[in-house]
């Protein structure tokens, strides 16, 4: 079993389904080196997902999905191909070889999904922060967009879904030429924090 826990990585454990007072748990992610200077490392995990059928491949989104001011924001996508032995940190979703990428760096991961048809195939839900939104020197608008993103590699590159309505695009992987992407274009937050739409 593996867990994602707000400030503290991801951990697992290898007897999870034994008697619940010797169920022990490992931390993975307190020492990895796939973080790199000069911004500080997140070991908030807003989401975490195993691939299915064995293959090793373990991710962790950093950043706290909520509206708590001690939300902490992500820097990426840690990824491990050895079952959480070693990690890589995936920072940034590509557009194309002319566009820069989409920056992770201030966001937070809500969830993951895995293709029952295709087992490389994963959609992550990228969301904020309170803390990124709070903190304005931690986000690029220019090339930092929430959304859905899509990876057909098990996580290794990303990519910006086209999400579509009626045949009227709401999500697409353009920026604009306010800074930021059209992901966001109708959301908004209320008084609460709460993303409206």
């Amino acid at each position: 079993v593996y867990v994602g826990t707000t400030g503290g990585g991801v951990w697992r454990s290898t007897n999870a389904a034994g008697t619940a007072a010797n169920v022990t748990f490992q931390p993975l992610t307190d020492t990895t080196s796939a973080y790199s200077a000069p911004n500080p490392y997140s070991l908030s995990i807003g989401a975490s997902t195993v691939q299915p059928g064995g293959a090793g491949v373990v991710l962790g989104g950093t950043g706290d999905p909520n509206d708590a001011t001690d939300s902490y924001y992500g820097e990426g996508i840690l990824r491990s191909t050895d079952d959480g032995q070693t990690w890589s940190l995936v920072p940034h979703a590509d557009l194309s070889s002319s566009t820069p990428p989409l920056a992770f760096y201030g966001d937070a991961f809500a969830g993951f999904a895995w293709s029952t048809v295709n087992p490389g195939l994963v959609v992550a839900a990228v969301t904020d922060s309170a803390m990124g939104s709070e903190d304005g020197s931690i986000r690029v608008p220019s090339n930092n967009v929430l959304g859905l993103y899509y990876s057909t590699d098990a996580g290794a590159t990303w990519t910006l879904a086209t999400l579509s309505d009626g045949g009227t695009a709401f999500e697409s992987p353009q920026l604009s030429s306010e800074g930021g992407g059209n992901a966001a274009a109708g959301v908004g937050r209320n008084e609460g924090g709460e993303a409206v739409s």
